[in-house]
């Protein structure tokens, strides 16, 4: 083969490597949506909570880019996993999105038909909070479709029995007024808690000897990701843009990439998800030590 010929072939296959990752980058990317799978397990929680599954979804963003045949996939998506909890991390509507008595329509009727046996839970994003009239109408949406919202509130999460973890939710930091005092005044200690915000910087402020798990959007994982940098680092996600991270030495800050879109529609190196976590009960070192003969008890035994 001459080669002029392997030039032309090598050139020919990295434009079409390019076109492929241009076409993924604007076209297909955005409308996919994948689903990462968590286990969260801890001696507070409760045996009876062994196997729960929670499903964590953020910034849908409906408006600009994601419509109603978006939003549909998404439900079906969701239900076809069969959660038995799902939580909502805020931004129900694109930042630059108008609103309509239609859209809400739309919204209401998605969001109702999310199925989970034991509960639907939302906390306000920053474009939530961008008005009293957003306010009024992402609160409508809410009620038409059973979901409880947690605003600087925290409720106990159980399966028909006593054994319960607790979910505290908080206020954005951008366009809300978090009130940390006031969602974790009646949490116990010895509770297992997950916290859902908005927006990752929030991590920092809360008390790390109580929280377990912080679940944060806002970002999308900087939507496109270059390394060096992303297309969209929001304000109340400076100093955690993506990812999971290990907090005041305690915690986890698990970050979701989100499934909508904002200011463009494209997303690479940072895949639109749902989060699926399930619960798991381990043994605390103390019990395991008592229910574990030692070695003079299995030899005076």
């Amino acid at each position: 083969m001459k080669t002029t010929t392997k030039i032309l072939i090598v050139l020919a296959l990295i434009l079409g490597l390019c076109g492929y990752m241009t076409a993924d980058v604007y076209i297909f990317a955005p409308k996919r949506i994948s689903t990462r799978y968590e286990e969260l397990s801890s001696a507070d929680i409760p045996e009876q909570l062994n196997g729960m599954n929670i499903l964590y979804f953020s910034d849908l963003d409906y408006g600009t880019f994601v419509n109603e045949e978006r939003l549909n996939a998404l439900v079906d998506k969701i239900n076809a996993l069969s959660p038995d909890v799902i939580l909502f991390g805020g931004d129900l509507y694109d930042d630059a999105a108008s609103f309509s008595d239609n859209d809400s329509s739309i919204l209401s009727k998605a969001f109702s038909s999310l199925k989970a046996s034991y509960g639907k839970y939302a906390v306000y994003g920053n474009s939530d909070d961008r008005s009293d009239e957003m306010k009024a109408a992402v609160n409508s949406i809410y009620a038409a479709s059973d979901f409880e919202v947690l605003n600087n509130q925290s409720i106990s999460l159980h399966k028909q029995s006593s054994g319960s973890i607790t979910l505290v939710g908080l206020d954005s930091s951008v366009n809300g007024k978090p009130d940390i005092d006031a969602a974790y005044s009646t949490v116990s200690r010895d509770s297992y808690v997950i916290t859902i915000c908005h927006t990752p910087d929030t991590a920092l402020s809360v008390p790390a000897d109580i929280t377990n798990y912080f679940l944060a959007g806002h970002s999308h994982g900087g939507q496109a990701y270059y390394f060096f940098g992303a297309l969209y680092e929001p304000e109340g996600a400076k100093e955690y843009l993506r990812g999971t991270h290990t907090v005041s030495n305690s915690f986890t800050l698990d970050i979701t990439n989100g499934v909508g879109t904002t200011k463009k529609d494209v997303r690479f190196l940072a895949d639109a998800e749902v989060v699926m976590y399930q619960l798991k009960h381990t043994e605390s070192a103390a019990s395991s030590s008592a229910s574990t003969p030692s070695s003079a008890d299995a030899s005076a035994s």
